[in-house]
């Protein structure tokens, strides 16, 4: 798999929170999807791979207990920090011998929220494997480059690098340019916008042999490994 990127999925119903938790774990290098309800968060963890699940308890639909099991039921287990308001012992030891890796309350620091999350990742990582660092095609977002097979790095706009981090998280998968568009760019599409045509172009010079974007006539996009 195209990979080098620590993938976490934010499970949050308050937008607020969502948007901070998730620009903060952006802003240090880490691919962040958000899922504002349980139902959301339960169709990610069956669809893709992630390295950790932020989770809040109280959400619409399936509750944070039922994403906890699902997370911790999935091939290889997925751990979970739970971020909730509900700071009560008793909940707390729940969600633990649930499965849960650890648990912060609200509210809460970030610098203790990324410090927490490194600490899950450690313990998520299986021993003897080598770490994000050592894939074939690393991507460190927070400093917008990629580091090829070789070695040599590239640098990338700040589109191409939330492209490139958007289709990372959805690997082979046809994503079409509305979706791209509202993701990367985050305003309605215009059928008229030619800026997704124009971003894959100038990411595909700088990708050159670590990986194809394939233009799928009437679907979209799709990332494929070299």
């Amino acid at each position: 798999m195209l990979s080098g990127v620590v993938r976490i999925l934010l499970v949050e119903d308050e937008p607020l929170i969502a948007s901070f938790v998730s620009r903060g774990l952006r802003a240090e290098g880490y691919m962040t999807a958000v899922a504002a309800t349980g139902d959301e968060a339960v169709a990610e963890l069956g669809g893709r791979e992630w390295d950790l699940v932020v989770l809040d308890l109280k959400l619409p639909g399936v509750d944070g207990f039922g994403v906890l099991a699902r997370a911790i039921e999935a091939d290889p287990p997925v751990p979970v920090l739970v971020l909730s308001a509900q700071n009560g012992v008793a909940t707390k030891v729940a969600a633990l011998d649930a499965g849960a890796s650890d648990y912060l309350a609200k509210p809460f620091s970030f610098d203790e929220l990324l410090a927490r999350v490194r600490v899950c990742l450690r313990r998520g990582a299986p021993s003897g494997q080598p770490g994000h660092g050592a894939q074939v095609l690393q991507l460190d977002a927070r400093n917008r480059r990629i580091t090829r097979r070789d070695g040599g790095r590239v640098q990338l706009s700040e589109r191409e690098c939330a492209l490139l981090e958007y289709l990372l998280r959805t690997p082979e998968e046809v994503v079409s340019r509305e979706r791209i568009l509202n993701a990367v760019w985050d305003y309605q599409f215009d059928p008229r916008s030619n800026v997704v045509d124009v971003c894959v172009a100038r990411l595909r010079r700088k990708l050159e042999a670590e990986a194809v974007i394939e233009t799928v006539r009437g679907g979209g996009y799709r990332l494929v490994p070299c």
